[in-house]
C-alpha cells in the first residue's frame, strides 16, 4: 500500500485535530484524561466503542467529507494542512492510521479512522468513485439499474450477448457481517439434464474466474451438471462473485430459481431457452452450500473454509497492519534521513554560497589582472609600435647618409686616383730630381776635385811664375806656354752657367718635397 507523506501528524496539528474534534461533538484522540494516559487504559473493547460511536455520528451527516471541488477530507483530522483527497487517498490515509501500532497512535484515533473507513465502502453515495478503484480491500463497485435491460435480452450467462440487465455488485464486506461465505471465494454453476459440464467456462469468462471444476456425478446421479467456479482470494475476487450472482439472479437464474425448479422435479426434464440451449444457475457459496451433503458440499468443505466478512477482513487486516507498522517505523527514519539530509544540504549550501562567493572575488581579481595584463600588453604594443617608427626613421636616414657617403666615397675615391696619379708623377718627378741630385753631387765632387787640381795648378804655377821670376829671361817663353795650357784645363772642367741654374732648380725643388 502506497502512503502519503501527509499521513504523518506532528503533536500541534494533533491538538489542533483534537480541539476540532470537540467542537465537532466527538471526543478527539487527545481528550483521554491524564490517568487513562498514565495507566494506559486503551483496550480493544473501548475502542469498539469509540468507534462504534463515530460511525453513528457519520451516518447522522453531521460531518463534511466532500469539498465542493469534488475532493474529499479527512473529518477527524481537521488540523491538517492537507483536506483535499482522493478517495483512494483517503481510504489509505484511513487504513493506515486504523491499522497502525499503539505507540504511534492513540486508540481512539485509530477507531475514529476505522469507523471513517467502515463508513466510505458502506455509504452508497460514495459508489460511483469506488467503482474506479484498484487495489483497496473493500471498496465497493455499483453500476446503475438500467431499466430497458428487459428489452436488451437475456444475461450473457446464458449465452445472450446482446445486453443485460442492471448488476450491483459490492467489493468489499456487505452491512450483514454475519453471513458466512466459502472463503478462498467459490461461485456454483447449475444446469439441468443435457449440458456439458466443460460448456460452463463459456458462461463465466467475463467475471476474471482463476479456475473452474466440474463436479462429476456417477450414474445415479446423472440428470443435474455443477461446477465450482474460483475467484482470487482477495476483494476484488469477492467482487467478481457477487458480479456472477447479481448477474444470474437479474436474469431469474439464481439459486431461488434453481431451487424452485429442483423442487417442481425439472430437473428430470430439463430446461432450454429461447435459443434452444439449456439453461445454467450460478450463485456465490455460502454456509448453506457449505454445509450441505452431496458433491458441490464435499467439494467446499475439502476446499474452502467458511468465514464472515469481519473474520476475513480482520484475517488480511493483521499482516497488512504489520505492512503499515513497518512503513510507518520506516518512515520515521525516512523523516530523519531527511531532516539530516536537510541538516547536510543547509551546510552544503552554506559552503557552496561561500565557494560561489570567493569565486567571485577570484574571478574579479582575474578580470583587474587580466585588464591589467591588457593593458600593459596595449602599452607595450605602442611603445613597440612607435619604436619601429622610429628605426623605421632611423634607418631611412641612415640609409640616406649611407648613400651620401657611398657618393662622397665615390667622389674621394675618383679624387684618390687622380691624387695617386699625381703622386705618381710627383714621384716620378722627384726619382728623376733624386737622379739629378745625384748627378749634381757627382759633378759638385767632380768640381771640388777640379778645384783642387786648379788651386794645385795655381800653387803649381805660383811655383813655376816664381821660378820664371827667377829665370824670367830664360824662360818667360815656357811660362807662356804652360800657363795657357794650365787656363786651358781649366776652361775645361770649369761647368757652364746653364749648369749651375738647373743644379738651383732641383735644390728647390728638394727643398718643396721635405715640407
Amino acid at each position: 500500500m502506497d502512503l502519503d507523506m501527509d499521513d504523518y501528524m506532528d503533536p500541534y496539528e494533533e491538538a489542533e485535530a483534537e480541539a476540532a474534534a470537540e467542537a465537532a461533538g466527538v471526543t478527539g484522540p487527545g481528550a483521554a484524561s491524564a490517568d487513562e494516559e498514565s495507566d494506559g487504559e486503551d483496550d480493544s473493547e473501548a475502542e469498539s466503542d469509540y468507534e462504534e460511536e463515530s460511525y453513528g455520528l457519520l451516518k447522522s451527516g453531521k460531518h463534511r467529507v466532500r469539498n465542493p471541488d469534488g475532493t474529499f477530507r479527512c473529518p477527524f483530522c481537521p488540523g491538517k494542512k492537507k483536506q483535499d483527497y482522493k478517495l483512494k487517498d483517503l481510504l489509505q490515509h484511513a487504513d493506515g492510521i486504523g491499522v497502525s501500532s499503539k505507540h504511534r497512535r492513540h486508540g481512539r484515533e485509530r477507531a475514529f479512522h476505522r469507523a471513517f473507513a467502515r463508513f466510505v465502502r458502506a455509504e452508497p453515495s460514495f459508489a460511483q468513485e469506488l467503482s474506479t478503484i484498484v487495489g483497496i480491500p473493500g471498496a465497493t463497485v455499483t453500476a446503475t439499474a438500467n431499466a430497458d435491460a428487459t428489452d436488451k435480452g437475456k444475461a450473457v450467462a446464458n449465452g445472450h450477448t446482446s445486453g443485460s440487465s442492471a448488476v450491483a455488485v459490492t467489493e468489499g464486506p456487505p452491512q450483514d457481517g454475519e453471513e458466512k461465505f466459502a472463503w478462498p471465494w467459490c461461485g456454483i454453476l447449475a444446469a439441468g439434464a443435457g449440458f456439458n459440464a466443460e460448456n460452463f467456462a463459456d458462461r463465466v469468462a467475463m467475471f476474471s474466474p482463476e479456475d473452474i471444476v466440474p463436479l462429476v456425478f456417477d450414474d445415479t446421479e446423472n440428470s443435474e451438471c455443477f461446477a465450482i467456479v474460483r475467484f482470487s482470494p482477495g476483494w476484488g475476487g469477492f467482487s467478481d462473485a457477487l458480479a456472477l450472482e447479481n448477474q444470474f439472479s437479474v436474469n431469474k437464474l439464481g439459486k431461488k430459481e434453481w431451487e424452485a425448479r429442483s423442487s417442481c422435479g425439472g430437473a428430470v426434464d430439463g430446461e432450454e431457452n429461447e435459443n434452444g440451449e439449456v439453461k445454467v444457475y450460478g450463485w456465490v457459496a455460502r454456509e448453506v452450500d457449505y454445509t450441505a451433503g452431496g458433491l458441490v458440499g464435499r467439494y467446499l468443505r475439502k476446499h474452502t473454509d467458511i468465514k464472515t466478512i469481519d473474520e476475513i477482513t480482520k484475517s488480511q487486516r493483521e499482516p497488512l497492519g504489520k505492512i503499515v507498522a513497518a512503513l510507518a517505523t520506516q518512515l520515521e527514519a525516512k523523516n530523519q534521513d531527511l531532516q539530516d539530509l536537510e541538516t547536510k544540504k543547509n551546510a552544503t549550501e552554506f559552503s557552496i554560497a561561500r565557494l560561489e562567493e570567493d569565486n567571485r572575488r577570484l574571478h574579479e581579481a582575474y578580470n583587474e589582472e587580466m585588464r591589467k595584463l591588457h593593458r600593459k600588453a596595449r602599452d607595450n604594443a605602442l611603445r613597440i609600435f612607435q619604436d619601429n617608427e622610429n628605426l623605421k626613421l632611423e634607418i631611412e636616414n641612415n640609409k640616406r647618409e649611407m648613400i651620401l657617403r657611398a657618393k662622397q666615397l665615390e667622389k674621394l675615391s675618383v679624387e684618390n686616383a687622380n691624387d695617386r696619379k699625381k703622386l705618381a708623377e710627383l714621384s716620378d718627378e722627384k726619382q728623376k730630381a733624386k737622379d739629378d741630385k745625384s748627378e749634381l753631387e757627382l759633378a759638385s765632387i767632380e768640381q771640388q776635385r777640379n778645384d783642387q787640381d786648379i788651386l794645385k795648378l795655381v800653387e803649381d804655377q805660383k811655383v813655376c811664375y816664381l821660378s820664371l821670376l827667377m829665370l824670367f829671361p830664360r824662360s818667360v817663353l815656357d811660362l807662356d806656354m804652360r800657363t795657357n795650357r794650365g787656363n786651358n784645363r781649366g776652361k775645361r772642367r770649369m761647368p757652364s752657367q746653364e749648369c749651375l741654374s738647373w743644379k738651383r732648380s732641383c735644390m728647390r725643388n728638394e727643398n718643396l718635397s721635405s715640407k
